[in-house]
């Protein structure tokens, strides 16, 4: 069931997630930051729009895979709102996360959406399926989390059929912006620091709390391509065209990007072409703003 049949948007689910909004909110008083709560609720909320997203994303770059009547695994489901996207697109939709809290609200989910989606518990490094599962796996911004990323690579390559798709994302860690605003808490210059300053850094000093900080060393794109050929994985397109991609889709829609200069800049660029199709240009947002976005095939 698509959000157009039931008056809804992909962004503002509202009106269909009312039970799942509200266990959301119900961790905002026990939360460190006010300001960073925002910052998590809303990446939890738009997992249903990030869904339609890989949805569209895969229709134009892999055309012959088709979501209807897929088994699709999402790595670190989060809430679910993506295989919830996948589930109301036909496919048999699967999710794997550690969080306990997660898995609760990922149930309450998608009863709302009316959709039947298979939750697991467990580690990525351990998944919970037979050989040859699965045509999808989706790992988005979890690599860097896990505690063995060679054996996690492999595990989805033992999961998937062959030919069968890995999609990836992780932050690209020395981006002029992640310098600036670290893409998991928000915090300036987060990531140049060794990791044992960063868990100090952010546990005591800035009060996130005893054990909190669960992010490794950030993987570079380098890095990424060697442990996906040594995986067993083909990289399908540039991850810079991904990139590149994926920042028009966003810009596309000011009014969903942060108010101030950014929103007065997504608004000017939305209506401009040479910005993403110049090679310089292109060149430019991937150095300044860029993510590690991959599609990758696994050999048969």
């Amino acid at each position: 069931m698509h959000t157009k049949d039931r008056g809804i948007t992909r962004t503002d689910t509202t009106r269909v997630e009312p039970r799942y909004l509200e266990l959301l909110e119900a961790d905002r008083a026990g939360w460190w930051s006010e300001d960073n709560f925002e910052t998590w609720k809303t990446l939890y909320v738009s997992e249903y729009a990030r869904g339609f997203y890989v949805l569209d994303v895969l229709a134009k770059y892999v055309p012959d895979f088709r979501a209807s009547g897929a088994d699709v695994l999402d790595i670190g489901c989060g809430d679910a709102g993506v295989i919830i996207a996948f589930a109301e697109s036909g496919a048999r939709a699967s999710g794997l996360e550690l969080d306990r809290k997660s898995l609760q609200r990922a149930k309450v989910r998608a009863e709302e959406h009316g959709v039947a989606i298979t939750l697991a518990a467990g580690i990525a490094e351990a998944l919970p399926f037979p050989d040859r599962s699965f045509d999808l796996v989706i790992l988005d911004n979890v690599l860097e989390h896990v505690t063995d990323r060679e054996g996690t690579l492999r595990e989805i390559g033992r999961v998937l059929r062959p030919g069968g798709l890995l999609y990836m994302v992780t932050p690209k860690p020395f981006s002029l912006y992640s310098l600036w605003n670290d893409p998991h808490y928000d915090l300036a210059g987060l990531v140049l620091l060794p990791r044992r300053l960063q868990i100090l850094y952010f546990e005591k000093l800035r009060g996130g709390g005893e054990g909190t900080y669960d992010v490794g060393v950030i993987p570079t794109r380098w890095r990424l391509r060697k442990l996906l050929a040594a995986a067993g994985f083909e990289t399908l397109i540039s991850p810079r065209e991904l990139w590149v991609n994926y920042l028009r889709d966003r810009i596309s829609r000011p009014e969903e990007v942060r108010p101030g200069l950014k929103r007065k800049l997504a608004g000017w660029l939305g209506h401009q072409r040479w910005p993403f199709e110049n090679p310089l240009m292109r060149g430019f947002w991937d150095l300044v703003v860029g993510s590690n976005f991959f599609i990758a095939r696994r050999r048969s």
